[in-house]
């Protein structure tokens, strides 16, 4: 039983690990542009990051 409870303790935090690797990936992609007038080197960084994942 205590087996089984690590097991499904280890899978969540690999979970929330990749949930928030996702998730700073997205934030850095946000910062990358310039929203009111993206240029195409704003999408080559964005291009750039979106790789890593």
């Amino acid at each position: 039983m205590t087996t089984l409870a690590f097991n499904a303790a280890n899978r969540s935090f690999a979970f929330l690990g990749i949930f928030m690797d996702a998730l700073d990936k997205a934030i850095a992609m946000a910062k990358a542009v310039h929203h009111d007038r993206p240029s195409a080197a704003d999408m080559n960084k964005v291009r750039a990051i979106a790789e890593t994942i």
